[in-house]
């Protein structure tokens, strides 16, 4: 539908086997998945066999060096199936690379292999109730006792909240107003630490994906599960973002994509008495001017691609590429739903089509609300002047 000149013949190779393993392993199971709104471990530890997991970690911890259009290859073949539950770029390229960049080489031993395998599943919880992406204004707090660190407070719709074994638990360091400049720290957190309760949070979209609230009650981590440099928490945080809204652009791009293109074929096959939907200028005209949204954005979304690849990605070139992809996919979405009529909204068709409108809803918020992409790209601009 839309050339690219993004990935070699290996990415081709690797795209088949990564479509033969999703096709075989997860896609038939994952609407009872929906239903019970979580995925079942031994899904991780066939992927982690696969080689699906982290495979950009170098092999001295149980990756593959793999280049980054690898983890491009596997969240597009999961966005195309719908596979909203098994988010691999979450264990691979959202957690993981906190542990590979700031942990010590024993916690890369301790955590990143099994990572790797699936033996281990990872989180970072970082949103809260009161506040999401405004991390500088979080609320959960870390104070030292007797050489360890202790964690006070809640954490809210945490992906793979319920079923990780470590968590990335982003505080703030006690004794400071909340006005005051803040000075958050990363501390690892086992899942059997003592004062660690979890919940699940039932949702309408995503229904595949555990989300959870954790609480953490007078919870003791021992000193060596600090990540990083004491109180430099807001700065990782705000770099590892740009990778993570990368990641999830990249995947609503895809999403739109494979919708776009069904809405297309029904809309040919779909016949009225003077032809097929596609036939009314009003109709083709909608479904053009969102070809061309999908198109600008895959150039715009590749080129990020290549920049995270040889050089760092912009944090705010990242916060355009997921507001934009995430605002098309809720058009396209909603535009499925419109033209099919009764279908839209009744069957199986329907079931579909509405889903995907749930699910795009949570793409726009999830990793920062479309409302604060837009604050950061606006103020970002206006300091730039």
């Amino acid at each position: 539908m839309i050339r690219r000149n993004l990935f070699s013949q290996a990415d081709d190779r690797f795209r088949l086997h990564v479509a033969d393993f999703l096709d075989s392993e997860i896609a038939p199971y994952h609407r009872d998945w929906e239903m019970q709104g979580w995925i079942p471990r031994n899904a991780w530890l066939k992927a982690g066999a696969a080689g699906l997991l982290c495979r950009t970690a170098p092999r001295s911890h149980g990756g593959l060096d793999a280049p980054f259009t690898e983890s491009v290859v596997i969240t597009e073949e999961l966005a195309k199936r719908r596979l909203s539950g098994f988010l691999i770029f979450l264990q691979s390229d959202i957690v993981a690379p906190y542990f590979l960049k700031l942990a010590t080489e024993i916690q890369k031993q301790d955590y990143v292999p099994d990572l790797c395998s699936g033996a281990k599943l990872g989180a970072i919880a970082m949103t809260e109730p009161q506040s999401g992406s405004e991390v500088a204004h979080m609320k959960t707090s870390v104070t030292r006792a007797d050489g360890d660190f202790v964690i006070n407070g809640e954490k809210k719709h945490i992906s793979n909240g319920f079923l990780a074994d470590v968590i990335v638990v982003a505080a703030r360091n006690a004794g400071l107003a909340l006005n005051q400049a803040p000075q958050l720290s990363l501390l690892i957190v086992d899942a059997n630490t003592q004062g660690l309760s979890r919940a699940r949070i039932p949702k309408a979209g995503m229904r595949a994906l555990d989300t959870s609230t954790l609480i953490f009650d007078e919870c003791h981590v021992g000193g060596e599960k600090l990540l990083g440099a004491e109180g430099r928490g807001l700065f990782y945080l705000l770099t590892f973002l740009g990778l993570e809204r990368l990641m999830l652009a990249i995947y609503a791009q895809a999403s739109a994509v494979t919708i776009l293109q069904e809405l297309i074929s029904f809309c040919g096959r779909r016949k009225t008495s003077t032809g097929s939907l596609v036939d009314y200028q009003v109709n083709y005209c909608r479904l053009a001017d969102l070809y061309g949204e999908c198109t600008v954005n895959q150039a715009y979304i590749d080129a990020c691609i290549i920049e995270h690849a040889h050089c760092g990605l912009d944090p705010r070139a990242a916060s355009l590429a997921k507001l934009r992809a995430t605002e098309t996919l809720k058009s396209i979405c909603a535009l499925s739903v419109q033209l099919r009529g009764a279908q839209g909204v009744s069957g199986v068709s329907g079931e579909r089509c509405t889903q995907d409108l749930l699910d795009s809803s949570v793409q726009s918020i999830w990793g920062g609300a479309s409302e604060v992409l837009r604050d950061v790209i606006g103020r970002s601009l206006a300091n730039s002047v």
